[in-house]
């Protein structure tokens, strides 16, 4: 349900706080005084409520709304974490085999029943025994389902561990391809152009960029070059 009172329409961490407050059983008087004096409140009040302050009216009704939400909402949450933390000590108490436990117990129920009737079947030890018969039907479903998950658990595993050894191959697989020497250059050639390879060739052998591959002589040596053929 969504509200639009005075209170509603506060940041969530007003009201969360607000909340908490009433829990804790602050009185209403304080808590007035203390929503309209904060900031984020004023700018609200201002912009939506012409500036009409929150009154003692506006706190009863959301005592009434908005706080019972919130009581109802922290209620779930704990019942659901005793049920939570219930289920946890159950499955450590039964190595997680609940059903099967329960299976062992209804088992022994059965036969102290069938000792009870003595070959006599009256009608109570009739009542029993259908009671018995029901609540086992029960226990089949429930470990039907046991069942059903253990199998997803292991074939979710299998699939996990074949998944790793497919990657695995596949790393080995691709080491041997690349220590190929036909395959390193066949990669080179179909990615780098000759200009590009000849780059990373220079690279590779700390060699200028632009550096020509036979370089000229210098300077000084062809100066004397042609002193001797002027002479």
């Amino acid at each position: 349900m969504t509200r639009i009172g005075k209170i509603a329409r506060l940041p969530r961490d007003i009201r969360e706080q607000l909340n908490r407050r009433l829990h804790d059983g602050e009185p209403g008087t304080q808590l007035v005084v203390w929503l309209n004096a904060l900031p984020d409140a004023q700018t609200i009040l201002a912009r939506e409520f012409s500036g009409r302050a929150i009154s003692q009216q506006n706190l009863s009704e959301w005592k009434q709304g908005g706080y019972r939400d919130w009581l109802a909402h922290h209620d779930t949450l704990a019942r659901a974490r005793e049920l939570a933390a219930d289920a946890k000590e159950l499955a450590d108490a039964t190595d997680g085999a609940l059903a099967d436990h329960m299976a062992i117990f209804l088992t022994a129920r059965y036969v102290a029943a069938l000792a009870e009737c003595q070959g006599e079947a009256t009608e109570e030890s009739r009542r029993q025994l259908r009671s018995l018969h029901g609540l086992c039907q029960d226990i089949v479903e429930l470990r039907r389902g046991d069942h059903s998950a253990a199998r997803l658990k292991i074939e979710q595993e299998r699939l996990a561990r074949e998944r790793q050894q497919t990657e695995d191959e596949l790393v080995e697989h691709f080491k041997r391809w690349a220590g190929n020497p036909k395959v390193r250059d066949w990669i080179c050639s179909a990615s780098l152009n000759p200009e590009e390879r000849d780059l990373r060739l220079r690279e590779v052998f700390g060699l200028a960029p632009d550096a020509p591959e036979n370089p000229a002589p210098p300077s000084h040596a062809a100066s004397d070059d042609e002193g001797a053929k002027s002479n």
